[in-house]
């Protein structure tokens, strides 16, 4: 049965009635009367085709750039368009209208979303089924195309709106049995931009460390080299800071003047140096949405619970605030566009929902050290990695992949296993004889490395330029399920904080990419984790007492470890049927970024994967969860391989 739908307009943006001040202080716009236009057609070649899987048929289409996933709601092939137009523009108008529609009857149920979280102590989920649409004659989803708007930096250092245009080619009606399928959409954005051409930033400051004035002298040598790098670089005390600038909090303080950073001296990097002040206990948060007596450098907690049903982090770090300067309208982002002083809230219980962009505009990593003595270890770490180039570094054309079964098989492959393969192929396109040492479940009936204490201290220990872990984690621990066994009992071992002694890599440092859950919650003390409920499920998911967390462990951990990492500070999460999305699909980015796009700093990597991630995909709360605790430590500036002579 043909169908023909009318052009419509999906919305438009109206800022004209905004000052120019209203976009940044330092730039002045002057707006165009003519309207500019972008537009797409997008064809698909075939019609849908359905796959059993589970009692379920999974639909497919070619031409789809990646999934509709909303936990517990059908998974559905989806397109994804998104348009960078200059930072100001208004009058914004999108339009897309679907053609040649057709009606398929399907053999089953179309497989639910099924996001579960990658933890060593939480139970895996069945299939679930939302009966508000599995229930319903209506089409799911609502429309046939939807889009967003957000503001950040782009690949080229200039400072854009994102238009993000989502097709939904293919609409499920459940209780009639059936989807509607469009063959093609044409897509059209228009839009008034400004007389000026885009912001790039590239003026007076490069990077901005920001630290109690107790590190300073500890961080000036670093300061220094830097500077003599050509990575112009700049102290600001914290204690400054809180005397200068006004907010709602402590964070807000530091998010203001690092927005004036920004706006005035064209930084792009800001370093934190500071974690809590005690290993031993510290009161990490003082509000729901704020940790700052106890911390050196105050932190951000959002409210995101974790969308599983049975389980649900109490609120996050998140250093990615600190990033995210303006939204689409030019405005300042709080975070809190509600007001009601609860920050990126999208889910907490009777509090109203937050919409945040997070794109960043400046990029944000953090060295949480607690003492001077651990402030001198990451400093000499990352003046001597950067005092030579890759040529003299022989062990940093290896990758090492970490992985076994984190949920199920996938293209013939343990899911870990699959995506560190994926992340050492997106390696190869910079480092063409990069080395791959494989630390794999499937290794354990062959004789070769697996993900064991042993052999994961013993690969690290030979150096390597990259590690990527894929599996599960907790605070203190990493590991994951052999490649025919079944969770939660058939672990491999993985390797733990209490192991990092015998990684003896010295000055053979490499980048460490951490997937899993809690790796990287920071805000954790001996006393706490002790004090904390049993069996890993309390506030601080961590079975057994420790000082720090897993990933910056790695990073502090003098004559050896990494030079950085990444890690969750939260719940990591995964679509059992996909891996390459959500938490994961953030972690390949990082190596995809390198490979693929031509970076070579560190939180490029890091930044860029993130707006990668929200570029391709449609964003819900679950995702956002992921991307607003995924953590960087380590020097956001860092030159990766170090700089050649």
């Amino acid at each position: 049965m043909k169908k023909i739908i009318p052009v419509f307009v999906i919305g438009v943006l109206v800022l004209s009635g905004l000052g120019a001040a209203t976009f940044t202080p330092t730039i002045s716009f002057k707006l165009s009367i003519s309207m500019k236009n972008e537009s797409t057609s997008v064809l698909f070649s075939s019609q849908p085709t359905q796959i059993e899987k589970d009692g379920f048929v999974e639909i497919e289409m070619n031409g789809a750039t990646t999934q509709l996933l909303e936990q517990n709601k059908p998974v559905l092939p989806i397109y994804v368009k998104t348009y960078q137009i200059p930072f100001g523009s208004t009058n914004i108008q999108v339009t897309c209208s679907p053609h040649d529609i057709d009606t398929m009857t399907l053999i089953k149920e179309v497989i639910p979303t099924r996001i579960a979280p990658l933890s060593e102590t939480i139970e895996q989920t069945v299939y679930v089924k939302d009966y508000s649409v599995y229930g319903s004659a209506a089409f799911y989803p609502d429309s046939w195309s939807s889009y967003d708007l957000g503001a950040g930096r782009n690949e080229n250092d200039q400072q854009v709106t994102f238009v993000k245009v989502v097709c939904y080619p293919v609409r499920y009606s459940p209780l009639n049995n059936q989807v509607d399928y469009a063959g093609g959409f044409e897509i059209s954005v228009k839009y008034t931009a400004p007389t000026t051409p885009p912001k790039t930033l590239d003026t007076s400051y490069d990077m901005v460390v920001i630290a109690p004035s107790d590190f300073q002298s500890s961080l000036q040598p670093l300061i220094d080299e830097k500077n003599t790098k050509g990575v112009k670089t700049t102290f600001k005390s914290v204690g400054d800071i809180l005397n200068e600038y006004s907010g709602y909090d402590p964070p807000e303080q530091v998010k203001y003047f690092i927005k004036y950073a920004y706006d005035t001296w064209g930084i792009k990097y800001v370093m934190f140096v500071g974690g809590l002040k005690s290993h031993i206990y510290a009161n990490d948060k003082d509000t729901s949405s704020a940790g700052y007596t106890d911390w050196w450098v105050p932190v951000r907690y959002v409210n995101m619970p974790m969308v599983d049903g049975t389980v649900a982090d109490e609120g996050c770090i998140s250093d990615l605030y600190y990033g995210c300067l303006y939204n689409a309208t030019g405005g300042f982002d709080t975070w809190d566009s509600s007001g009601d002083g609860i920050y990126a809230n999208w889910g907490k219980a009777g509090s109203k929902r937050d919409y945040i962009d997070m794109y960043p505009e400046v990029y944000i990593a953090r060295l949480p050290c607690t003492t001077v003595s651990e402030v001198n270890v990451v400093v000499n770490k990352i003046l001597t990695y950067e005092s030579t180039g890759p040529a003299a570094k022989p062990w940093y054309n290896t990758f090492i992949g970490i992985g076994g079964k984190t949920f199920a098989n996938y293209s013939g492959k343990p899911d870990g296993e699959y995506c560190c393969d994926l992340a050492y192929n997106y390696m190869k396109n910079v480092i063409p004889d990069l080395k791959q040492i494989k630390c794999y479940s499937t290794n354990r009936d062959t004789g070769g490395l697996t993900p064991t204490p042993k052999d994961i201290t013993k690969s690290i220990t030979q150096g390597a330029g990259f590690v990527d872990f894929e599996g599960h984690g907790s605070a203190y621990a990493w590991n994951t399920i052999w490649f025919d066994g079944s969770y939660p009992v058939d672990w491999c071992g993985g390797v733990n904080v209490y192991y990092f002694p015998l990684i003896n890599n010295q000055d053979k440092l490499p980048v460490v990419v951490v997937g899993g859950c809690h790796n990287g919650i920071y805000n954790i003390t001996f006393l706490g984790t002790l004090l904390d409920k049993s069996e890993g499920n309390g506030r601080y998911f961590c079975a057994v007492p420790s000082p720090m967390c897993f990933s910056w462990g790695l990073v502090v951990k003098s004559h050896g470890g990494a030079i950085a990492s990444t890690g969750d500070t939260g719940f990591g999460q995964s679509d059992v049927n996909n891996p390459n999305t959500l938490s994961a699909g953030l972690e390949v980015n990082f190596f995809w970024e390198i490979g693929n796009n031509s970076v070579t700093n560190l939180a490029n990597a890091h930044s860029q994967a993130i707006t990668k991630y929200i570029n391709e995909h449609t964003i819900h709360q679950s995702d956002a969860f992921c991307i607003t605790n995924w953590q960087l430590f380590g020097d956001p500036s860092l030159k990766l391989g170090g700089y050649s002579s």
